[in-house]
C-alpha cells in the first residue's frame, strides 16, 4: 500500500481502475475530485489494483479527512479483500484524529460503526416501470406542449448563473465557497465532455426545470436540478427526467442515479421513476482531544 501526493497519482490509471470496478462512480474520477477536493491524495495497493481517494483537509495543525461537496460515495474501488479494506481504514484512522466520510455501496468492514445512507437508481440491466403518478405528470407536460432541449455548452455557464446560483443560496442554503465549487466541478466537467444541462421550456420560451448530468461511459448522476412552475403543477421536472433517463439508456450508459433520496419526498418521486433504493454506509470517527471535539461541535 503506497500513500500518493496529488502530483504523484497517476491519473490515466486511476480513472481506468474506476471504471473497472463494481461501482465505477463518476465520483471518484479525476475530473471530479480535481473540482470538489483540490490537491486529494490516494491511497493506492500495488500496480492500482485497488485505490482509495484521500480527500483532506487540515485546521488548527489538525487533518481532518472529509466528504467534499457535491461528492457522495467514495472509498475503496479497483480489486480488494476484506484485509486490504481494513488495512486502509486503520491506516487512516492512524493518520487523521477527525473522519467524516461516505463509503460505496460495494465497500465493507466490520472494525468500525457505520451508518446508512441511500440514494436511487435505474440499473438500465433490469426492468423497471413508471407510476401512474409519474405517467400522469409526463403526459400532463406533452398535453402543455412543453419542450425538451439539450442546452448548449457555451450558455450553460450563463444559465447556471441565472437559475441554479439562487437556487443553491436561497433554497438549499449553500454557502458561496460551496457554489464555486459547485462552479469548478461544471467547468472540469465541461473540459472533458462530461456533461450534460437540459431544460423544459413552455411555449413562451420560458424555463420551466432545468437540470444537470455528469457521467463517464458506466454511470450518470443527477447533480442538480429545479422547477420554476411548480404552482402551475405542469409536470415539467418528470418530464425532464424522463427524457434524461432515456438519452443516456440510448446511451449505453450502465447506472442511472438519481444521486440522493434521503428525504421521503424525493425518494417517493425518484421510486415513481422505477429507481430502486441503493443502500451505502458512512463512517464518522472523532479521535480528537477534548478540547478540540468541544469546538468541533
Amino acid at each position: 500500500m503506497k500513500f500518493l501526493k496529488n502530483n504523484e497519482i497517476d491519473f490515466k490509471k486511476w480513472d481506468e481502475v474506476i471504471l473497472s470496478s463494481e461501482m465505477p462512480l463518476v465520483f471518484a474520477q479525476s475530473f471530479y475530485l480535481n473540482a470538489t477536493s483540490p490537491g486529494w491524495m490516494a491511497l493506492v495497493e500495488g500496480d492500482y489494483k485497488c485505490v482509495m481517494p484521500v480527500t483532506a483537509k487540515k485546521k488548527l495543525n489538525i487533518n481532518y479527512l472529509i466528504q467534499p461537496p457535491f461528492t457522495p460515495q467514495l472509498g475503496l474501488f479497483g480489486s480488494y479483500d476484506q484485509n486490504i479494506t481494513e488495512t486502509f481504514f486503520k491506516y487512516l484512522t492512524e493518520i487523521y484524529g477527525y473522519i467524516s466520510i461516505e463509503l460505496n455501496a460495494a465497500n465493507f468492514f466490520t472494525s468500525f460503526k457505520t451508518n446508512d445512507k441511500r440514494t436511487f437508481i435505474i440499473d438500465f440491466g433490469k426492468s423497471y416501470s413508471y407510476n401512474s403518478n409519474t405517467k400522469r405528470n409526463i403526459a400532463k407536460a406533452n398535453k402543455l406542449n412543453l419542450k425538451f432541449e439539450e442546452v448548449p455548452v457555451n450558455e450553460i455557464l450563463l444559465l447556471t448563473k441565472k437559475y441554479f446560483h439562487p437556487f443553491l443560496k436561497n433554497k438549499l442554503k449553500i454557502k458561496p465557497n460551496q457554489i464555486r465549487i459547485f462552479d469548478n466541478l461544471l467547468n472540469s466537467s465541461i473540459e472533458v465532455n462530461k456533461l450534460k444541462t437540459f431544460k423544459v421550456t413552455n411555449d413562451l420560451q420560458e424555463v420551466c426545470a432545468i437540470a444537470h448530468f455528469i457521467f463517464n461511459s458506466k454511470h450518470a448522476v443527477y447533480l442538480k436540478g429545479t422547477s420554476f412552475d411548480k404552482n402551475a403543477n405542469s409536470g415539467s421536472m418528470h418530464f425532464l427526467m424522463h427524457h434524461a433517463i432515456e438519452f443516456f439508456k440510448k446511451e449505453k450508459i450502465l447506472i442511472f442515479d438519481f444521486g440522493g433520496g434521503q428525504s421521503d419526498s424525493l425518494g417517493q418521486f425518484f421510486s415513481g421513476f422505477g429507481a430502486s433504493a441503493l443502500n451505502y454506509k458512512t463512517l464518522k470517527l472523532n479521535n480528537l482531544p477534548k478540547a478540540i471535539k468541544w469546538l468541533k461541535k
